[in-house]
């Protein structure tokens, strides 16, 4: 899909749909964004490299329809007395259930904030706000889907060149094929890899083990394009 629009300008993501905005340019730690979604896409707003790493993950796990970031959640403490929370991602899956994950390192999370999060759980789920709430730290981020995330991710544009060859090599696909030997039979190198890499996160294609998509990865025919 083109980034060009009908009036011959560009055509930009859509802005954060986040409740707070994200510090930019920050001198004290990781800031960016990064835009997710089919077309031109959405763009989000992250905190922290960890943040971005939770995104990427998040985002191409096949059961996700939307993420958003910095979603405002109002709950009370012990006390009664309220406060703002924001859940730094929330994901809407095909399912139509959401979930909420804050997001933070190991070495930040206290007991306090673990009781903290408990009660904002029970009342975001008890309010029908959401259908889970889990914390997020870095050892829940795994390499290989961390990859292969960073991998859709490069390729999430379709190429008109590349896809209807590589469409037409996993018809003709028999068994389990080397992603290396299926390249060659596209004739298209780099751009043959991209639009079966871009198969696999159709769906259309699925790698024998959990593992990085690679030359040597192992693949099957999944289903018919």
């Amino acid at each position: 899909m083109s980034d060009l629009s009908l009036s011959g300008g560009i055509r930009l993501p859509e802005p954060s749909r986040g409740n707070r905005k994200t510090q930019v340019g920050s001198t004290q730690h990781f800031t960016g964004g990064i835009v997710f979604g089919e077309g031109h896409g959405v763009r989000h707003g992250l905190e922290s490299h960890l943040e971005a790493n939770c995104a990427m993950v998040l985002a191409y796990r096949p059961n996700t329809k939307e993420i958003i970031e910095q979603v405002r959640f109002e709950w009370f403490d012990e006390f009664g007395e309220f406060h703002n929370h924001f859940i730094d991602l929330v994901v809407v899956r095909q399912d139509r259930t959401v979930t909420g994950y804050p997001v933070r390192p190991m070495n930040r999370v206290s007991q306090k904030y673990l009781i903290e999060l408990a009660r904002i759980k029970a009342q975001a789920i008890s309010q029908g706000v959401l259908d889970d709430f889990r914390l997020l730290t870095e050892e829940d981020v795994c390499p290989v889907e961390l990859f292969n995330a960073r991998l859709f991710h490069s390729v999430r544009r379709p190429d008109c060149f590349g896809d209807p060859v590589a469409q037409n090599v996993l018809r003709s696909m028999k068994g389990v094929v080397r992603m290396g030997d299926l390249v060659e039979q596209t004739r298209m190198e780099g751009m043959g890899f991209r639009a079966l890499v871009r198969l696999i996160r159709s769906g259309h294609l699925k790698t024998l083990g959990y593992e990085r998509i690679s030359h040597d990865a192992m693949v099957f025919k999944a289903k018919e394009v």
